[in-house]
């Protein structure tokens, strides 16, 4: 009788157990539901969080809208790249990056999109790529990790042809978890959509161009976009994705000798794809 009752009690245990892992699975992989809104971002008692206004953000908007309309109406020498341009807005940069090199020299710029809202660090290891994976900003083990970039393949200014921002997709909405359930929104395009990215010399702005399900090819060992042609084709083949999740701006394709940054983080539903977010510099305005 005792064998019998443990013998029941031990497959209710397993099959709770099963239970709970199919759940977790499910969830982890987002077939239950796609996190829209990240909890409060985390703070740092080392360096101050930024503050960045709303208003400073349409204001940036806005002078890029200005700087397409004026380029158009005088287009001027075509073979001047756009960041020379003159930025037609004077917002100062949020971010203390002084303070910021104090505690930890490997933050290299600060990424910030209002919808969805995401406003981070952007990290870069000098010998380890793999460590911001499980890092964050001042190196303590955190399991979302950073933003980060790889030092394998990318500088710490933002200048390559393509520059790939690696990010978890966490259920929770934190870091990257928020992005392919909103840029997946119908009428989310609507309007261009941008994505800021501050430096200690500049403030990039990059409209968004193609959003898409990926395999877990590596974009960057693959492709040396500064190689003669190999951007146009890699371009050229990515204006040919189709699908549900796919999103393309024939309007805002880039060629090449544009700068283009990638932000990369696993696919809902299948966590060994990606989910990409292509945007182009349009704007680059220099720090006072």
């Amino acid at each position: 009788m005792k064998k019998r009752i443990a013998w029941i009690v031990l497959s209710c245990v397993m099959f709770l157990s099963s239970i709970a892992l199919i759940l977790y699975y499910l969830w982890g992989n987002g077939y239950l539901w796609k996190a829209k809104t990240a909890p409060p971002p985390q703070t740092y008692p080392e360096f101050t969080y930024p503050t960045i206004d709303e208003s400073d953000y349409n204001a940036l908007i806005a002078g890029v809208t200005q700087s397409v309309e004026t380029k158009e109406t005088n287009p001027g020498d075509p073979s001047e790249p756009s960041e020379t341009t003159k930025p037609l807005v004077d917002v100062p940069c949020p971010v203390d990056f002084d303070a910021l090199s104090l505690v930890n020299p490997e933050i290299i710029g600060w990424i910030y999109m209002n919808k969805p809202e995401i406003s981070l660090p952007i990290l870069r290891s000098h010998t380890d790529d793999s460590w911001y994976l499980y890092h964050d900003a001042v190196g303590n083990y955190k399991r979302e990790g950073s933003l980060f970039v790889e030092h394998e393949f990318n500088g710490p200014d933002f200048t390559d042809p393509v520059t790939i921002i690696y990010g978890h997709r966490m259920s929770s909405g934190s870091m990257f978890g928020t992005l392919q359930a909103t840029l997946s929104e119908d009428g989310y395009f609507d309007e261009s959509r941008y994505i800021v990215i501050f430096t200690q010399k500049e403030t990039k702005i990059y409209q968004i161009f193609a959003t898409l399900p990926s395999d877990s090819q590596h974009i960057l060992y693959y492709n040396d976009f500064n190689a003669e042609g190999v951007f146009d084709t890699y371009i050229d083949a990515l204006y040919q994705s189709t699908g549900m999740e796919v999103r393309l701006i024939p309007e805002a394709r880039p060629s090449e000798g544009d700068r283009v940054v990638v932000l990369s983080s696993c696919l809902w539903g299948d966590r060994t794809k990606r989910y990409l977010v292509f945007a182009k510099e349009v704007q680059n305005i220099k720090a006072q």
